[in-house]
């Protein structure tokens, strides 16, 4: 017994000298809070905005949207083109070595990447390459993605999402590829991986325009707990503390060393339905739940102000845009009860509300209050506040019959509008409608941007009358950042480290 303790002991300690040796001393290292589940290493193995920016920097995505130009820029890809209105033409890039010294990138890591997607069994990131019928490789170097239908759109969903992944290694290793040999083509390599714990990121120097200030090192440490996260930026063991709640802002007043820095979102936050769990199969009592939210009081109470209201997929920093593009439901007590009546519920009706709980900014406390209202209007509604791993299986696998949660980086709210609402893509909802799904598919098929605006509004209407989803509020994003830290922060809440500067 003596021997095994001290081999336990000796290894824990092994362990804890390698995760300190990490840390390189002198080195500008960057620690940023993360707040996403940690438990895979497999680059398709999760969905969560954090992850997919993460993986892109170690491994490489097609290219990512640049919040300063406001536009499309290529990472892994240097040009795409369209061939005919299903197939993008993506030329790939030569300067680039994979972070073990191989090659750069070719057209067959491509297709090898969306094979993975399709084919892996952990895979949970089929909605970012949704549609696409065909990859092929025209060369080494030159890529063809086609698609069910006309696609104006297809990289809006390749771009910040799909990672790109080695074929060779893979060959090698098959999936434990991604434990051993996570070497990809991106701006930062892999260091450690500690599950729920932290991510140890290397600048990878021989990627091309780096600035020398960039840092050395990035450390995503897991942090839930907005008052750890606050605490640790105040104690100066991380510089960049995200997602911070509106009511700890004041205790970076008054300092020296730390600032407060602000960006709207991109991000959902909603209350969504199961419809094929009772009662939400009724549209009126999806309605009667509309009614019941006073959206403008939770976003003045509670967030001090610290959030942009949503009336449905589009709010002011997203594409298609335009204030009053929606008729949303008033805040109506009453008429949520005649409803509940109309429905069946004279007396009021008894709901479970599932909330996440820690993963969003104050998400317990606005369930907490979202489940106030709805019991003042004819609900008798209990909060369900699970941990975050337990609630995102059942969502994701469409076992939760509701779900206050968040959907981040809708630039364009037509892909994950297609993920939620259009049959068959998703299994969270579950919601079905022929009409809207004509709706979508024509909208996406739409290549002049002004029309397919319009299409864009026409059918969020729908998704409002029917209320599958009620969409709450956008939050303004709070950073506490260390006075040494300048980074140009974005609506999509990452960050995007070759854009950090640190001096």
């Amino acid at each position: 017994m003596r021997i095994k303790l001290r081999r336990l002991a000796l290894g824990a300690a092994l362990c804890a000298s390698m995760m300190a040796g990490a840390l390189d001393a002198g080195a500008k290292t960057l620690k940023i809070s993360l707040t996403a589940a940690m438990t895979t290493k497999n680059p398709y193995g999760d969905s969560s905005a954090q992850w997919y920016s993460i993986w892109c920097q170690i491994y490489g995505c097609l290219g990512y949207y640049d919040w300063n130009t406001k536009t499309y820029v290529g990472q892994l890809a240097h040009k795409w083109e369209l061939v005919d209105e299903k197939t993008w033409r993506f030329h790939l890039r030569t300067d680039l070595k994979r972070h073990d010294g191989g090659p750069s990138a070719t057209a067959a890591d491509v297709v090898h990447s969306w094979r993975q997607i399709l084919d892996d069994s952990e895979s949970v990131a089929k909605s970012s390459v949704e549609g696409v019928t065909e990859m092929i490789a025209v060369d080494d170097h030159t890529v063809d993605v086609r698609s069910r239908n006309a696609a104006p759109l297809l990289i809006t969903r390749l771009f910040d999402r799909f990672a790109i992944t080695s074929k060779e290694l893979f060959e090698k290793s098959g999936k434990k590829a991604y434990e051993a040999t996570p070497f990809g083509w991106g701006p930062y390599k892999l260091e450690e991986y500690s599950y729920d714990n932290r991510v140890v990121m290397r600048r990878n120097d021989s990627y091309p325009g780096l600035a020398a200030d960039t840092p050395d090192l990035a450390v995503y440490q897991l942090m839930r707990e907005p008052e750890q996260r606050m605490t640790a930026l105040l104690n100066g063991e991380i510089q960049i503390a995200r997602l911070l709640p509106p009511q700890l802002v004041s205790r970076m007043q008054g300092r020296s060393d730390v600032k407060m820095v602000t960006s709207g979102s991109t991000e959902w936050m909603f209350l969504a339905f199961n419809v094929t769990f009772k009662p939400w199969d009724d549209v009126r009592v999806r309605r009667a739940a509309a009614h019941a939210i006073d959206k403008d009081l939770i976003i003045r109470r509670l967030f001090n102000g610290y959030a942009e209201r949503l009336d449905g997929p589009m709010g002011p920093n997203q594409i298609c845009y335009e204030p009053g593009y929606v008729k949303p439901p008033a805040y109506d007590p009453e008429k949520s009860k005649a409803l509940l009546a109309e429905a069946g519920y004279p007396k009021g009706l008894s709901v479970d509300i599932f909330s996440a709980n820690g993963r969003y900014v104050m998400d317990k406390q606005a369930a907490e209050a979202i489940t106030q209202m709805l019991s003042k209007a004819g609900f008798d509604a209990r909060l369900k506040a699970p941990e975050w791993a337990n609630f995102w299986a059942d969502v994701r696998t469409g076992k939760s019959p509701n779900f206050y949660m968040g959907r981040g980086g809708v630039i364009d709210p037509s892909g994950p509008t297609a993920e939620f609402f259009e049959t068959g893509i998703m299994p969270r909802i579950k919601y079905s409608n022929p009409k809207l799904d004509a709706m979508m598919r024509a909208e996406r098929a739409e290549f002049d941007p002004v029309k397919r605006c319009k299409m864009m509004q026409e059918l969020s209407q729908v998704i409002v009358d029917e209320a599958p989803m009620l969409f709450l509020w956008s939050f303004k994003l709070i950073y506490g950042m260390a006075k040494n830290v300048d980074y140009p922060v974005n609506a999509d809440g990452e960050i995007w480290l070759p854009d950090v500067r640190m001096n």
